[in-house]
């Protein structure tokens, strides 16, 4: 049993009141401009009463939203102007036009139809849960709101009139915390959610003859009852009390008029810096080694702050925060306007990403944010920001960023790109410590692109259902990294309850006119009874091929399986040789190369992608080795263009240091031959001791007693050079 199936017992859930005793009890009848509710009630005249709040909200008199009821004929009529013809309004006209047939989008993909004029708010839809809690976070109905100000057309708030008063006779509230672990209408996340989320259909249909008095006021008592709740029972850590926060400010904000506002606003406007700062490492990173959630509570904070600002409330505190999180937006943003899919990230809408950088670009008057944004204002902005910023917006011109490599030292993000183009090579790499569930064992696991199109994928969010699927999807195998002894690098305790991933840390990071190197370590498999430490160097050779070399360190033997997850679609394996490559016949492929290993090595086997809410195969290249103390496993990626397989040639030269030649151990030095050019390549593997990063307890050291790394001169292909990476291009 639980909230579903109990939510119309009274001994459990508890109606809306009644509009008397919510307007004597809840409202602050003191507050200036609340003269004539006062009066009405008086007198005795509740509707009365209640139909003065009313128009005190549709007056505009007093500013509580990025836009009031009163502007909303000049929203309209700019929208209609400008924005007639803009994909985001053909989107929210056919959207709008869906939800008046009882048809919703919810994520994923996935939509669900219910006999038009009816709803099934606590259904199971599909195979999740996610499914019903979106649909109860009513992020579709901005569409609705906006196609009222597209068209003037009054089905559009009368579907959701009758929506919400179907939804909140069917949901009362809990009347205590009986139900906030469950995923139901009332799990205190989606709360929170629908606090920021309703109040722009309620203010954008204020005016509206179709949205009734009696509903607009049981959403006035439905808001104060989800300002109690969240109050009570928001999280304590994490996205989700980022978002029930905002949620409790923007109430305080639209309904200044509630007896809690104030000290709702007080405690939101105190706690959440704090939980901002729980949630956000000094690099801007978001602690949950997912860009998705990294995003969302970006979202919290860049809505947040517009709103403060168009009411005049200082966010100061929230810039330089932000402003980082930008930053870090900016260069995880691949030329196929995604977002890499590590942890919990799933395929993005790249219009929102792009709509999100262009709200950066005007915050901030950045020209670098615009470049990956766009040259007007989008539609969904001028809710936000009003008709006064299109202009303004516009003088801004778009320049591409300056850096075309990133180090995201603490949260753990490395990036690296050819250029800003749609069709550049990139490539990212998760390199740092991950906090909650939404993580992933994925550290040290990379992405690639070129082209626009993927080269080697990560296997995708899934489902939040704790079974086979998802298990495989959050696991190390599932990702382009290392596993030691078959194990994942960190053990979940549950689905969520989980600690954090594996210690990482990042060595070295530089971005030359000629090539990009990374190089990190992480300590997941440190906790076996023979500590293993996987060190992994990846090299672009601008603009080839990346060289990614993987060390391992141990004492006694183990068994290192390494993984590279292909798109979806056919590989070709030529084991003899060392190479696999994919074959997509429009073209897109990648080849990957490994120096003289021994066929059985080799493999190819299958693997799960998840993309739009569904699970597909997908072709995995994995090299099982065994291997007693040190190993080295070495990977050339070379993209192509077309369907034919590219000439690559790999061979090992020689590498001399202190009279004398090094083992592959101590340093990969390869010649490289591409079709008309050739790379000679040495990385010196000696300079630094890995193993000192834990100290005798198992804990990282202070920054300051790091060992430096030492350099020393190297005779590599008949030539020298004292670096530990050197690269020497003879055509």
């Amino acid at each position: 049993m639980g909230y579903k199936d109990l939510r119309h017992d009274p001994r459990y859930t508890q109606p809306l009141p009644l509009d008397e005793s919510f307007l004597r009890d809840e409202l602050d009848l003191e507050r200036p401009g609340m003269e004539g509710v006062r009066e009405k009630l008086n007198a005795g005249d509740i509707a009365g009463a209640r139909d003065a709040y009313l128009a005190l909200i549709a007056s505009g008199a007093t500013k509580r939203y990025y836009f009031e009821a009163s502007d909303l004929p000049e929203l309209a009529d700019y929208s209609r102007k400008r924005y007639a013809d803009d994909p985001e309004a053909v989107l929210a006209l056919e959207e709008a036009e869906l939800l008046l047939k009882s048809n919703f989008p919810l994520f994923k993909g996935r939509r669900i139809i219910f006999p038009e004029g009816t709803y099934d708010w606590n259904g199971w839809l599909f195979d999740s849960s996610q499914y019903q809690l979106h649909l109860t976070r009513f992020g579709y109905l901005k569409h609705l709101s906006r196609a009222y100000a597209l068209t003037g057309n009054e089905a559009y708030p009368r579907c959701f009139n009758d929506m919400m008063k179907d939804f909140l006779i069917d949901n009362p509230m809990p009347k205590d915390g009986t139900f906030r672990s469950e995923h139901c209408t009332w799990d205190p996340l989606s709360v929170g959610v629908r606090l920021f989320v309703l109040p722009e259909p309620f203010m954008a249909m204020f005016g509206s003859p179709s949205f009734e008095p009696e509903v607009k006021m049981m959403m006035i008592k439905s808001f104060h009852q989800h300002g109690v709740y969240t109050r009570n029972y928001h999280a304590s850590h994490g996205n989700h009390v980022c978002m029930q926060l905002r949620g409790l400010i923007t109430l305080s904000l639209l309904l200044p008029e509630l007896k809690d506002s104030r000290d709702w606003l007080a405690y939101g406007m105190k706690e959440l810096p704090g939980y901002i700062r729980q949630n956000v490492y000094e690099d801007g990173v978001q602690f949950e080694a997912s860009p998705n959630y990294h995003h969302i509570v970006m979202r919290d904070l860049y809505e947040l702050v517009a709103l403060l600002q168009k009411l005049g409330i200082p966010a100061t505190e929230y810039d330089r925060t932000l402003e980082a999180m930008f930053d870090v937006l900016m260069h995880l943003m691949t030329p196929d306007g995604q977002l890499p899919r590590f942890g919990d990230t799933d395929v993005q809408s790249s219009h929102d990403l792009r709509a999100v950088m262009s709200l950066g670009a005007y915050l901030f008057n950045r020209p670098d944010y615009k470049y990956l944004g766009y040259e007007e204002l989008p539609l969904s902005l001028l809710w936000r920001v009003g008709p006064g910023a299109p202009g303004s917006y516009a003088k801004l011109e778009a320049r591409a960023p300056e850096a075309t490599a990133a180090c995201f030292p603490i949260g753990g993000y490395l990036t690296s790109r050819q250029d800003w183009g749609g069709e550049a090579l990139y490539m990212a790499a998760r390199a740092g410590v991950g906090v909650a569930g939404h993580a992933h064992a994925d550290t040290l696991s990379v992405i690639a692109l070129a082209g626009g199109r993927e080269l080697l994928v990560d296997s995708g969010i899934g489902l939040f259902e704790w079974n086979k699927e998802r298990k495989y999807v959050i696991s190390t195998r599932a990702h382009n990294t290392v596993v030691v002894d078959g194990g994942d690098q960190h053990v979940r305790s549950a689905h969520w309850n989980t600690p954090q991933t594996a210690p990482c840390r990042i060595w070295d990071f530089r971005s030359t006119e000629r090539y990009d190197y990374w190089f990190a370590s992480h300590y997941g498999y440190t906790r076996y009874d023979d500590p293993v430490i996987h060190s992994r160097k990846v090299l672009f050779v601008k603009n080839r091929y990346w060289l990614i070399v993987d060390l391992l360190e141990a004492r006694e033997l183990h068994t290192y399986e390494q993984y590279f997850h292909l798109p979806p679609g056919a590989a070709t394996a030529d084991f003899g040789r060392g190479r696999v490559w994919t074959d997509r016949e429009d073209g897109g492929n990648v080849l990957l190369a490994y120096p003289e290993l021994a066929s059985a090595q080799l493999s190819l086997e299958s693997g799960l992608y998840f993309i739009h809410g569904e699970y597909h195969d997908k072709p995995v290249v994995k090299r099982t080795m065994q291997a007693t103390g040190r190993a080295v496993m070495e990977t050339v990626v070379l993209p192509c263009c077309g369907s034919a397989t590219p000439k690559l040639e790999l061979s090992r030269i020689s590498a001399v240091s202190d009279g004398a030649e090094l083992d592959r151990l101590d340093a990969t030095a390869l010649r490289i031959e591409g079709d008309g050019w050739t790379d000679e390549i040495c990385l010196d593997h000696r300079g630094l001791r890995v193993a000192d990063y834990l100290d005798h307890t198992g804990n990282p050291v202070t920054e300051g007693l790091l060992s430096k790394p030492t350099v020393r001169e190297i005779e590599y292909g008949g030539r020298r050079g004292v670096d530990d990476v050197l690269l020497h291009s003879l055509t």
